[in-house]
C-alpha cells in the first residue's frame, strides 16, 4: 500500500482493514472487548489507561489506531519529488485529546484519520514542526498591515474585541467568528471546493473527500480539565477539547474556516480555506493572529494552554517558511524532542540543510544529513527501534486480528511477534520507538 501524506494536501487517508463495527468482538484470550467507539472494555467495565482520555460525556475513552508502518510518498506536496520520502503511517479509530497532544510533541502530524511521522534519514524535505509562543507573541510589521486593512473595513473595536484575551462584545452585523463543530455542511463545502478550484486548480474536489480529510476525524472531544462553570468557555470550547472550525461570516455570508485541533497544551493549526473573492484580506494571515488570541484566552482558564501549533517548517518551501513569522517561535528537535528557540536552529539548518538536531547536550556531529545523502542515524527510533527502547520490548502488547483480518481481536506479546511475522514485528516496535514506550502503551494498536 502506498500513502500520499501532504500536510496541506486534501488526501483521503488509507482504508483500514477493521472497520468501527469489526471492534466490537471479544478477544480471544481475554474476554476484553475494544469497541467500536474505542472503548477498551474488560467485562462491560470501561478502562481508562495511563494517557487516556474521557469524552464529551465523560465516558472514559483509550485511542484506537491501525498500524501500517513505512510508506512512500507518492510525490512531495513542497519539491514536488517523485517517492522523495517515507513516513511511518497509522489509521486512527479513535484517539484522545492527550494522545494526540502527546504525539505532535513528538512530531507527528494527522490528516483526517491518517496519522504520519515523517522518516528523516530517507526524505528529500525536512518536516520540522514549529510551534509560536501565544502568550508572548506579538504581531509583526507584516501583519500590522494585515490589522490596518481589517481595521478600515470592519473597524477598530471589532478588530481589537475579536485579538483581544477578554473578546469583548462588538457589532457583529458585517464580521462574526463563530467556533463551530467540525461537521460537514454544503455552505462549508461550496468555499473549500472554490477555493480549491482557483486557489490550487484542482477540479476533482468531492464531498466525500472534504468531509474524509477535514470533517471526519479520529479525536475524541474531551471535557476533562475543562472549567464548566465559565459561561465564555462554553462557546470557546462547546464540546470540550478536540476538533473545531473556525467560520468566518462577512455581511452574513461564509468567507472562510480554519480547521483546527484544540487540545490540553495548545491550538493545532490543521487547514485554512476561503472564497477567494475575499483574498483581498489576507485570510491566512488574519486567521493565525486570531487563532493565537485564541489560545490566550483559553490559558484564562486552563493553564496549561500556551502555544499554538501551525504544522511543519520546511526550510526553503516559501509555502511552510512563513509560519516562523509568529514569534517567539520554537522548532522541535526530533531527536532530543525537545523545543529549541528558533533563532538558535537557524544557522545549524543552513550548516545542514538535509536533516540536523539542535541540542546542544547531545553529540550531534553524526546526527546530521546533508542534502543527497542518507543517514540511517537521522532517525533512530524509525531505522532502529530496538535500540531505542534499549532492547527491551517486555510488556509492549498490540492486537491482532484473527481469521483474516475478522472480527475477533487477540493481545499478542511483540517479543512473540516474530513467530508470526518479521513485518509485524519491526512495524510494532517502529511504533513503540516512534511514540514512546508509555504513550504507545497507553493505546490500543492493531495490525
Amino acid at each position: 500500500m502506498r500513502v500520499s501524506v501532504v500536510e496541506a494536501m486534501p488526501a483521503s487517508p488509507p482504508p483500514s482493514s477493521h472497520t468501527e463495527s469489526q471492534l466490537g468482538e471479544t478477544c480471544t484470550d481475554t474476554g476484553d472487548r475494544v469497541t467500536g467507539n474505542g472503548v477498551y472494555r474488560d467485562g462491560g467495565r470501561a478502562i481508562a489507561a495511563s494517557g487516556a482520555s474521557v469524552g464529551a460525556d465523560m465516558q472514559p475513552v483509550r485511542s484506537v489506531v491501525k498500524l501500517h508502518g513505512m510508506q512512500r510518498r507518492s510525490t512531495c506536496g513542497y519539491c514536488k519529488t517523485v517517492d522523495g520520502s517515507a513516513c511511518y503511517a497509522m489509521d486512527a479509530m479513535r484517539l484522545s485529546c492527550q494522545n494526540y497532544q502527546d504525539m505532535i510533541d513528538r512530531g507527528w502530524r494527522r490528516s483526517g484519520r491518517l496519522l504520519y511521522l515523517t522518516d528523516h534519514s530517507d526524505s528529500c524535505c525536512c518536516y520540522y514542526p514549529i510551534r509560536t509562543l501565544a502568550l508572548e507573541s506579538k504581531p509583526g510589521s507584516s501583519d500590522k498591515r494585515v490589522l490596518r486593512r481589517w481595521k478600515r473595513r470592519f473597524g477598530a473595536a471589532c478588530i481589537d474585541s475579536l485579538l483581544s484575551d477578554t473578546a469583548g462584545a462588538f457589532d457583529e452585523r458585517q464580521l462574526r467568528i463563530v467556533i463551530d463543530s467540525a461537521e460537514y455542511s454544503d455552505e462549508k463545502y461550496r468555499v473549500f471546493e472554490k477555493y480549491q478550484r482557483v486557489v490550487h486548480d484542482e477540479d476533482d474536489t468531492t464531498q466525500q473527500g472534504f468531509f474524509e480529510f477535514l470533517c471526519t476525524g479520529p479525536l475524541v472531544h474531551c471535557r476533562q480539565d475543562v472549567p464548566q462553570d465559565v459561561e465564555h468557555l462554553r462557546e470557546l470550547l462547546p464540546r470540550g477539547f478536540g476538533p473545531y472550525h473556525m467560520c468566518y461570516y462577512i455581511d452574513g455570508t461564509l468567507a472562510a474556516v480554519g480547521v483546527i485541533d484544540i487540545l490540553p497544551r495548545c491550538v493545532s493549526s490543521v487547514y485554512l480555506f476561503y472564497d477567494p473573492d475575499y483574498s483581498d484580506l489576507s485570510l491566512g494571515s488574519f486567521s493565525a493572529m486570531r487563532e493565537i488570541s485564541l489560545v490566550r484566552q483559553l490559558h484564562l482558564h486552563i493553564p496549561s494552554a500556551k502555544h499554538y501549533y501551525p504544522g511543519y517548517y520546511i526550510p526553503g518551501c516559501s509555502k511552510m517558511t512563513y509560519k516562523s513569522r509568529w514569534r517567539p517561535a520554537e522548532l522541535l528537535d526530533l531527536v532530543s524532542f525537545k523545543w529549541v528557540p528558533i533563532d538558535r536552529c537557524l544557522q545549524r539548518i543552513a550548516d545542514y540543510p538535509g536533516f540536523c538536531t539542535f541540542d546542544p547536550d547531545l553529540d550531534t556531529r553524526n546526527i546530521v544529513r546533508k542534502q543527497g545523502e542518507t543517514a540511517k542515524d537521522a532517525a533512530l527510533a524509525l531505522y532502529s527501534p530496538k535500540q531505542v527502547l534499549d532492547n527491551d520490548t517486555n510488556g509492549l502488547v498490540v492486537w491482532l486480528a484473527m481469521n483474516g483480518g475478522g472480527r475477533r481481536l487477540r493481545p499478542l506479546l511483540v517479543s512473540d511477534l516474530a513467530t508470526v511475522s518479521t513485518m509485524y514485528e519491526n512495524m510494532a516496535l517502529q511504533a513503540y520507538a516512534a511514540m514512546g514506550r508509555d504513550l504507545a502503551k497507553s493505546m490500543v494498536l492493531l495490525l
